[in-house]
């Protein structure tokens, strides 16, 4: 997810705060996160994030 523009900071910061707690506890983890060092050719200065997800198979029950 990314964006070129925002129009609401507060929903934004809002998202934020819970998105991350909700990630841990769903057993994923951030790999990475921060802003770039350096901008190439069109690159935005955003804030980018690594996210390992948790596989589907290993969080669901097993049909039997």
């Amino acid at each position: 997810m990314h964006y070129h523009s925002v129009s609401d900071p507060d929903a934004l910061a809002a998202y934020a705060k819970l998105s991350g707690p909700a990630i841990l506890a769903a057993g994923s983890r951030i790999l990475a996160r921060g802003m770039p060092s350096n901008l190439y050719e069109e690159g935005l200065h955003q804030r980018t994030v690594v996210i390992e997800f948790v596989i589907k198979n290993q969080i669901l029950p097993k049909a039997s």
